[in-house]
C-alpha cells in the first residue's frame, strides 16, 4: 500500500510559508514503513482541490491532507472531500462542544463561523483536536481513506502522533516497530561523510543508513533506521552502528534527533560557566540574534554589539583609528581587534569578532573573518564562499558558534 500527501493553501504556492508539514508527515510515514509515492500542493480553490483529490484516489491508498479545515471561507478541504466522495457534510455536536470548550479555556468568545469546523463527511471518523480549534476526520471508501489534519504545524504533529499513525498501524496490521535515530553534523560536506561511511551504507539492510544535506542550515543528517518486534530491540540494532559512525565522525557530530545546534551550544555554554560577548560588523551575520534566542542566554551572554562604521568601533570598542585606516574594516586583524575589544568591554570570558566583505561580482567570493578571543589569546579563521552560494548568513552564524563550541570542548 502507498500514501500521498496533499498540502492545501495558496500561501504555500506563493512561497509565503515553507511547507514543513509535508516533510514531517513523510518522516512519520517512513517510521511505519508506508511508502510515500506522491506529494502535491494545491491552493485554496475548491475545483482544483477536488481535481487533486480525484487524482490521488486514482493511485494511492491513503491520502493525507494538511490544511484547509479552518473556519474561514477559503478553508475548503472538508467540502472538497465530501463532494469527491459523494457524501453530505454532517454536523457533529461533540466536535462543536470540543471547539466551544477550547475557546472557553483560553478565555475567548467563539465566533459563529467556527461552527463550520464541526461538520465532517457522512460516515467519516471524526478526530477531536485538544490542541486547537480544527477537528480532523478520516473518510474511508472502497478500501481507501482520506485523512484530513490541520495545517497549523503543532496541531498537525499532535494528530500524526495520537490519531493518524495509530490508525494506519492498525489498518496495515503492523506489529513490528520501526525506530530511527538521526545524527546531526556540522563542518563537513556530504561527499566526505559518504566517503567515510560508504562501506556501512553499502552493507546496511537492518538497520539502514540514509544521508541528507540541509543546505540552508549547513548541516548533514545521518538517519539510522531499524525494524524489530519492539522499540527496545530496534534501538539495540541501531546502537552499535551509531557507535561506529561516531568513532569515524566524532569531531563533526553535535546532536541527535530533535536537538538543534543552538540548543546544544546553549546547554554546553551554561554547563561551562563561561560568558560570551559578540561584536559584528555591518557585514556580520545573525550571531547576536541567535544567542539572544537561546534558552538561558542571560546567564552567559552579557553583550552583543553591531558596529556598522569604523568610527563606532573606535568609540565603543577602543579600536585605534590608525589600525582601521591602515588595515581596513574587513580583515582578519579587524576581526581579532573586535573580539578582544568586546571581550574587554563586557568583562567576558570569550569574545567573538566577525567581519568580512560580500561578493559583488560573479568572479568574487564572499569573504569572512571570525575571531575568538579568550584568556590564552585570540584564534582566527578565514572562510570563503562562492558568489552564487546561498544561505551565507546561516553558515557564517553557525561557523562562528562552532568556534565557541570547539573551544569549550577542548577545555
Amino acid at each position: 500500500m502507498n500514501a500521498e500527501i496533499i498540502a492545501v493553501g495558496t500561501e504555500l504556492l506563493l512561497g509565503q510559508i515553507v511547507d514543513t508539514n509535508s516533510a514531517h508527515i513523510a518522516q512519520q510515514l517512513a517510521t511505519i514503513g508506508l511508502n510515500l509515492h506522491f506529494k502535491a500542493t494545491v491552493g485554496d480553490n475548491q475545483e482544483r482541490l477536488k481535481d487533486t483529490l480525484r487524482i490521488a484516489l486514482s493511485r494511492s491508498d491513503f491520502i493525507i491532507t494538511t490544511g484547509g479545515i479552518g473556519p474561514t471561507l477559503d478553508d475548503l478541504t472538508r467540502e472538497a472531500v465530501a463532494e469527491v466522495l459523494g457524501r453530505p457534510l454532517i454536523f457533529q455536536q461533540h466536535l462543536h462542544d470540543q471547539i466551544s470548550d477550547f475557546f472557553r479555556r483560553i478565555g475567548r468568545p467563539m465566533s459563529p463561523n467556527n461552527k463550520k469546523q464541526a461538520y465532517v463527511p457522512e460516515g467519516a471518523i471524526p478526530i477531536e483536536n485538544p490542541v486547537g480549534t480544527a477537528p480532523g476526520f478520516i473518510a474511508e471508501q472502497d478500501g481507501q481513506a482520506i485523512i484530513a489534519v490541520p495545517g497549523v504545524p503543532h496541531e498537525m504533529r499532535y494528530f500524526m502522533e495520537h490519531s493518524v499513525l495509530p490508525y494506519l498501524r492498525k489498518k496495515l496490521g503492523i506489529r513490528e516497530v520501526i525506530v530511527s535515530r538521526v545524527l546531526k553534523l556540522f563542518g563537513i560536506g556530504e561527499s566526505v561523510v559518504d566517503e567515510r561511511i560508504k562501506d556501512l551504507i553499502g552493507k546496511g539492510s537492518n538497520p539502514t543508513i540514509g544521508l541528507l544535506a540541509h543546505t540552508q542550515i549547513g548541516e548533514i543528517h545521518i538517519r539510522l533506521t531499524a525494524k524489530a518486534a519492539d522499540k527496545a530491540k530496534a534501538e539495540a540494532l541501531n546502537t552499535p552502528l551509531e557507535t561506529e559512525i561516531r568513532e569515524r565522525l566524532k569531531d563533526f557530530i553535535f546532536g541527535v534527533d530533535e536537538e538543534t545546534y543552538e540548543g546544544v551550544l546553549s546547554s554546553l555554554v551554561r554547563r561551562s560557566g563561561l560568558t560570551l560577548a559578540v561584536a559584528e560588523t555591518g557585514f556580520g551575520s545573525s550571531v547576536i540574534q541567535n544567542l539572544k534566542m537561546m534558552e538561558g542566554c542571560a546567564d552567559f551572554f552579557p553583550l552583543g554589539v553591531t558596529v556598522v562604521s569604523p568610527r563606532m568601533a573606535q568609540k565603543i570598542l577602543a579600536v585605534p583609528e590608525s589600525f582601521l585606516t591602515n588595515r581596513g574594516f574587513s580583515s582578519g586583524e579587524a576581526a581579532q581587534v573586535l573580539a578582544e575589544g568586546v571581550r574587554h568591554l563586557a568583562d567576558a570570558d570569550l569574545g567573538v569578532g566577525l567581519t568580512g566583505q560580500a561578493a559583488k561580482e560573479k568572479e568574487q567570493d564572499h569573504h569572512v573573518y571570525i575571531a575568538l578571543a579568550h584568556a590564552q589569546g585570540t584564534d582566527l579563521i578565514e572562510q570563503r564562499w562562492p558568489f552564487a552560494m546561498r544561505f551565507i548568513e546561516n553558515r557564517m552564524t553557525k561557523m562562528a558558534l562552532a568556534q565557541v563550541r570547539k573551544y569549550i570542548l577542548n577545555l
